[in-house]
This record gives structure tokens, C-alpha cells and sequence, in this order.
């Protein structure tokens, strides 16, 4: 707590970041708890190939809105924050129910060119997931907007107890293939409801003038940034950040994809009660400081990014010596996994100090150089899996692709606080 009390002198800053604090609290001590009971009832390979459905379901929900729903926190007119909620929701339908048809017509020759046959059936149940996802999304981002920080932390931890409830559940009475992705379904489900209703009864009333064409044509033309590059930008780095089991299942199996899974699982349980709720308040709260004041912008982008140097250098020193042991706890065959946590906790470090403040290239409006940079780490990303497939082991080929994306984290950070400066200069 006194790591979250220091990060800003703004008391609001802090209530937000501690109401967000409690709900990740909540969530990750679920979803660690339920851990050790799913990697007895469910094969390694059977993760794996969960893996392989969240990290497909995680990078097509970011691109399926075209982003407009990203608009939704820096847009300052309530009419078109409601038209970005619709538009975002519009776009996803139209883009599922093509995905729906594309994969019903190709599934086979997709699944057998790019290796993920272990999808099977699955695969159809991808465009539903992620039209539900970008319902969560688009109404998170309106909460945020508003800071209603209680009701995102609420449909969170609604998320994550019916997935852990279900996931152990169907595992339990032996429904072991494809448990663990109805359950994630099942869960996100429960949250997209739990928001829908969350949101106020003026919202409904005052949608329908929202919904015209010209709004929707106002808003889309306002943002089709979001549309192109912001959108090609977040599919490149979620396909660095959340798809990396689509190139270890590509270039290696689905096996080390279930253990590297689990590994990367266990190590952002407790680095998401940090980062993820200072990353979605900053986001509101610097968006405000930029028009006011670039000098305590900046100062707190510093601030945040000192005190996480502080907290994940001895936390990742720590946990690369014990996770081995540690997931011996997990059942026979784990530690594995926690072998694996040494050769990503480098850009895990590095990942984590950029992320919370991630959103500066939105509020600059310099949404070019993000993609430049999602560009570069997802060459790099298959470059050194490929590379580390023909010439090095798994263990290796991980080390290598972590260090050289970190250095890409680490030349963003200096870019964009380079822009920053220029115009306080100015």
C-alpha cells in the first residue's frame, strides 16, 4: 500500500488507483488459487491450446472496434462518447459475423496452415468470444471515461470467479477438451451482462439521437486514426504481448505453449494488481494533465516509472531464483514452467515500466510512432522464434526475442518523453 500511496501527491490519483487495486486483489488471488487445481485436472497440451484460443480471441477483440472505443476516454462531448460506444459495437458485429463465415468456409486449411489443429471445433466459437469482449471493452472504456472505477473492478472480479468456477467445474465432471475456453466464454459473459446493466438509465435514453448516421459519420471521421493505424498498431503488440503461444505453438508445440502459459500466468498475477490498475487510471487522469499542465504530465509519468523500477527489480530477481520450486507445487512435470520464468523476466521488467504509462502516444497524438514501434517488436518477435527454432533450444530462443524487445520498449519510453520535452520547450 505504501508503494501505491507514493506513486502521486493526487489523493484522487490514489482513491482510483486503490478502488482498481482491490478488484485486481481479488481477481488474481482467484485465478491463482484455481491454478493449482487446473494444472491437475488438464494436460499441459490442453492449456496450450486454451492459450492458443485467449491469445486469438485477446488480439482480434483489440482490432475488431476499429479502436473507436479507445476514443471513448479522451472524447470530451457526451453525445459522441455515446456514438463511439455504438460505433465500436457496430463495427465488431459486422466484423464477427464475417469472421463467423470466413472460418466456417476455411476452418480445415486455416487450423493445417497455421499449425493450430488442436483448435478443432473451437475455432467457431471465436467470433461470439470476441463480440462479447468488445462489449467489456467499449462499456470499460465509457466507465473510465467517468471514472466509475467501482464498476469495472466489480464486472473484473465477475469475469474471472465464473471463468475459475466453470473452468474447475467442467474439468471436474471430465469435460477436459475445450473446458477451459467455455468457461473463459462463460465468464466474460457474466461481466458484459453485469456492465450492460451497470450502466445508467440516461445513458439508454439519450442513445437513440447516438445512433444516427451523421453522429456515427461525425465520430468516425473525428477518429479514423484509431481505425488504421491505432488498430494495426494494437493487433501488432497484442501479437507480441498476449499471442506469443500462437509462435511457440508454430515453431514448437502446443506442450511448451500450456507451460509457458501457466509460467507467464503466475508472473503477471501479482505484477497485474499494479500495473493494471495504475495503466487505466493514468490514462483518464493524464489526459486531463496534458491540456493543463505538461510539466506535472511529465513529472508524473517519471514518478509512476521510478517507483515500478523500485518494486519489479528485486520482485523479478526474487522470483527467478524460486519459480522452479515454486511451481513444483503445481504437480508433477511443472517446474518446467517456472524454469522458463528467467529467460522472459527482462522484458517482463521492461514490459511493465512502459506499459502503465502506455498511453502517452494517444494523448499525444502520436499515434504514427506506436505503430512503428508494434511494427518493429512483432518483426522482431518472429524474427528471433524463427531464428531461435532453426539454431537454439525453446529456453534460448525466449531469451533472445525478450532481450531484443525489450530494447524496443526501452527506445519508445525515450521517443515519446523526447516529444514531451520539446513542447515544454516550446
Amino acid at each position: 500500500m505504501k508503494f501505491l500511496s507514493q506513486i502521486t501527491n493526487r489523493s484522487e490519483f490514489n482513491k482510483n488507483v486503490f478502488t482498481l487495486f482491490t478488484g485486481q486483489v481479488i481477481v488474481q488471488v482467484i485465478s491463482f488459487a484455481v491454478g493449482f487445481v487446473i494444472t491437475r485436472l488438464y494436460l499441459p497440451e490442453q492449456i496450450g491450446v486454451y492459450s492458443l484460443f485467449m491469445a486469438i480471441v485477446t488480439m482480434l477483440t483489440i482490432v475488431s472496434t476499429g479502436r473507436y472505443d479507445a476514443a471513448i476516454v479522451v472524447e470530451e462531448k457526451d453525445n459522441n462518447i455515446k456514438s463511439l460506444w455504438l460505433l465500436s459495437l457496430i463495427i465488431s458485429l459486422f466484423f464477427n459475423l464475417s469472421l463467423l463465415a470466413l472460418l466456417y468456409l476455411f476452418s480445415e486449411p486455416l487450423m493445417t496452415y497455421l499449425n493450430v489443429e488442436g483448435l478443432g471445433k473451437w475455432l467457431l466459437l471465436i467470433p461470439f468470444a470476441i463480440f462479447v469482449g468488445s462489449i467489456i471493452k467499449a462499456t470499460q472504456y465509457y466507465f473510465n471515461r467517468y471514472a466509475g472505477y467501482g464498476k469495472m473492478k466489480n464486472s473484473d472480479i465477475l469475469k474471472s470467479s465464473g471463468n475459475s468456477v466453470f473452468s474447475v467445474g467442467l474439468g471436474w465432471i471430465g469435460f477436459l477438451n475445450g473446458g477451459l475456453i467455455v468457461a473463459n466464454v462463460i465468464g466474460s459473459i457474466f461481466s458484459a451482462v453485469f456492465l450492460l446493466l451497470k450502466l445508467p438509465p440516461r445513458f439508454w435514453k439519450e442513445l437513440q439521437p447516438s445512433f444516427s448516421q451523421q453522429a456515427l459519420k461525425l465520430v468516425a471521421v473525428k477518429y479514423k486514426s484509431y481505425l488504421t493505424s491505432y488498430s494495426l498498431s494494437g493487433l501488432l503488440n497484442a501479437l507480441v504481448s498476449n499471442g506469443t503461444p500462437l509462435f511457440i505453438i508454430y515453431f514448437f508445440s502446443e506442450k511448451i505453449a500450456g507451460y509457458y502459459f501457466m509460467a507467464e500466468k503466475v508472473i503477471t498475477i501479482p505484477l497485474g494488481l499494479i500495473v493494471a490498475s495504475i495503466s487505466k487510471v493514468f490514462y483518464q487522469k493524464a489526459s486531463e494533465l496534458y491540456r493543463e499542465d505538461k510539466v506535472q504530465f511529465l513529472s508524473l509519468i517519471n514518478g509512476i516509472q521510478k517507483k515500478m523500477v523500485l518494486f519489479l527489480l528485486p520482485f523479478l530477481i526474487l522470483l527467478s531464483v524460486v519459480a522452479p520450486y515454486f511451481f513444483q507445487l503445481f504437480g508433477e512435470g511443472w517446474e518446467y514452467a517456472g524454469e522458463m520464468v528467467k529467460y522472459f523476466a527482462i522484458l517482463v521488467f521492461f514490459n511493465n515500466i512502459v506499459s502503465p504509462v502506455g498511453s502517452i502516444s494517444n494523448i499525444l497524438d502520436r499515434l504514427d510512432i506506436l505503430l512503428y514501434f508494434n511494427i518493429s517488436i512483432a518483426v522482431f518477435r518472429g524474427l528471433t522464434f524463427y531464428l531461435g527454432s532453426l539454431y537454439l533450444n525453446f529456453e534460448y530462443s525466449l531469451l533472445l526475442s525478450s532481450v531484443v524487445i525489450s530494447m524496443c520498449y526501452l527506445t519508445l519510453d525515450f521517443v515519446l518523453k523526447r516529444i514531451i520535452k520539446k513542447e515544454i520547450r516550446a
